[in-house]
């Protein structure tokens, strides 16, 4: 048995995917972001944004910036927000779909959020033309404004201004599709979006075989069995939700007429590894993150996804660590501060490092989306960023999937090791702490 799950490990492994290509509604998955909006990190827990921990009352959690070390991204959420990364409102006045009545003063304080050239609705994203000629995105049909006094990235102190008629915009994928009772919806690493999941958060796929899909072991313990996602006796049909009746005698629920299984070869909630196993099935998406064309998920037996180029070579940031027990070593332990990884930017790989790692370049034509954000060099180069960190290769990686790269220090030491004190370090231009236990700098792999 362990054997055969090695063999599945090894299998995913050699895969390097983008999750569009398998999605169980395939051409008709609405994108979680069109071209020229993002998603930013919730940066506290209540109104307002700020420190995490400022509006929620959470402790502070120490770090090289307020917020960095504390809960991941997923748990708090994002706010959609304009290519810049700017956070994006909503006002009240807006009551007819597609027609904006915030002008004059009003669109002096909130700036229409731009449609870029060439942007393309999809979904309950739409594009508006406003009477003097701006293409302004919409979100079900809600004209999107940003604020014109926003402190700065994944920032939100307009939410609620106005006596409460201006509201910032947060991803709620439970809104993507109506669903019956035990049927949810996650952010899947794996599969780089939004996907179907059953009661205890496995992920759900839909089969487009003939007949019952069938294991390649008999055994109760298989790494390779499909399990029906069973429907209560008393369910009825929910939106593409439908019920099958099964010669079992077990009711089970089908999307969009596609019959929805479980995979025993996902070890963890959220893993999505069944379509390497059997390519009869498909990933049930309902919400498809954006990918640039020249990148991909690829996927590591010991270490699950990663993002990587085009040809499966390992993606990496340049993180800061003070030598907390953060785990950023462990697989979906530690995917690093967003408001660090904009403080660092591209500066913090200097000409020095730029002798070792290079730059994943972004195209002239490219355009921000989702987590996908474009930073300019001093020398004009434009290049990607995921989740608020530059990324760059690195040349000692010979062949896809290694990751050589991983865990190499720069450790910042003091002139005088014996002494502890608080210094300006110019570079981040933030107060840190060194001495005996001192601060570095690392490279890290990137998640999806």
């Amino acid at each position: 048995m362990l054997n055969r799950g090695i063999k599945l490990a090894m299998a995913v492994a050699a895969v390097a995917i983008t999750a569009g290509a398998q999605a169980a509604t395939k051409g008709e998955v609405a994108v979680t972001t069109p071209a020229g909006i993002t998603l930013q990190e919730v940066a506290g827990g209540g109104r307002g944004g700020g420190e995490e921990g400022a509006s929620s009352g959470e402790k502070k959690t120490p770090g090289f910036l307020p917020g960095y070390g504390g809960r991941r991204s997923a748990d708090r959420g994002y706010w959609i927000a304009n290519e810049a990364g700017l956070t994006v409102y909503t006002y009240d006045k807006d009551t007819t779909p597609g027609k904006s009545v915030c002008v004059a003063e009003c669109l002096a304080a909130w700036p229409a959020a731009v449609a870029p050239a060439g942007a393309k609705a999809s979904g309950d994203w739409t594009i508006i033309t406003r009477d003097d000629g701006v293409k302004q995105w919409a979100f079900k049909g809600k004209p999107l404004y940003t604020f014109a006094k926003e402190p700065g990235v994944g920032e939100s102190k307009g939410n609620g201004a106005g006596g409460g008629v201006w509201h910032a915009v947060k991803l709620a994928p439970d809104s993507f599709v109506a669903r019956p009772y035990g049927i949810g919806i996650r952010d899947s690493r794996t599969a780089s979006g939004y996907v179907l999941v059953n009661n205890i958060g496995s992920v759900a796929y839909a089969y487009n075989g003939k007949g019952e899909p069938k294991s390649t072991c008999a055994t109760s313990v298989c790494p390779t069995r499909w399990e029906p996602i069973q429907a209560p006796n008393l369910a009825h049909p929910v939106g593409d939700f439908t019920l099958v009746d099964r010669a079992d005698g077990m009711r089970q629920w089908a999307y969009k007429g596609k019959a929805l299984y479980t995979f025993s070869g996902d070890l963890m909630s959220g893993d999505a590894f069944g379509t390497a196993a059997n390519k009869d099935f498909e990933l049930a998406i309902v919400g498809q993150n954006f990918i640039p064309a020249t990148a991909s998920i690829a996927f590591d037996p010991g270490r699950g996804p990663m993002i990587a180029t085009k040809a499966g070579m390992t993606l990496y940031r340049l993180d800061t660590s003070f030598h907390t027990p953060d785990g950023h070593g462990l697989p979906g332990s530690q995917p690093g501060s967003p408001k660090v990884g904009r403080t660092m930017g591209t500066a913090a790989c200097d000409a020095v490092c730029l002798k070792t790692w290079k730059p994943f370049v972004a195209g002239a034509n490219d355009v921000a989306s989702g987590h996908w954000s474009i930073m300019v060099r001093e020398d004009g180069t434009r290049q990607w960023a995921y989740k608020g960190f530059a990324l760059y290769t690195y040349p000692g990686d010979k062949k896809p999937g290694d990751r050589a790269g991983s865990d190499i220090y720069d450790i910042l030491t003091s002139d005088d090791p014996k002494k502890d004190d608080v210094y300006k370090e110019t570079k981040f231009g933030q107060n840190s702490v060194r001495g005996s236990d001192s601060a570095a700098n690392f490279w890290s792999y990137v998640e999806p």
